[in-house]
């Protein structure tokens, strides 16, 4: 198992339980989606962060399976991504553009899971089976 395998499930694992935590807080009816709710009472989730979630776990569990080939590029683009969501989320809490709920702790595991990713899928010593799977 390569370390990009093994980043993608955690990852996958990671982004699952907190995805399918905030969609079951999300869809309490006395939930204000515009603020969402707390998940362990610091991070902010609603409908469309918890749906983000979901998402990237199972783009992260797809990258996995299929092997060396595509988890790295998967690590590498969903990094990208929390990263961006991080950026964007130092800029939109407390305004009416922060329409995913985000918080100070939720900006700080995006910048987390974005490190954790992007130093895998870009650092990460390729295998000389995953260079010669590549290669046929």
């Amino acid at each position: 198992m390569t370390p990009n395998r093994i980043a993608a499930i955690a990852g996958a694992v990671a982004f699952a339980a907190v995805g399918a935590w905030g969609l079951v807080a999300s869809l309490d009816p006395e939930v204000d989606q515009s603020t969402g709710a707390l998940l362990a009472g610091i991070l902010g989730t609603n409908l469309p962060l918890a749906t983000l979630h979901l998402a990237v776990a199972v783009a992260l569990a797809g990258g996995a399976w299929r092997g060396e080939r595509l988890a790295r590029p998967m690590n590498v683009a969903v990094g990208a991504l929390l990263l961006a969501v991080g950026l964007f989320g130092l800029f939109a809490v407390g305004t009416p553009a922060n329409v995913v709920a985000l918080n100070g702790a939720g900006n700080v595991l995006h910048f987390a899971g974005s490190a954790a990713l992007l130093a895998t899928g870009l650092g990460a010593a390729r295998t000389d089976a995953a260079r010669r799977r590549d290669a046929d």
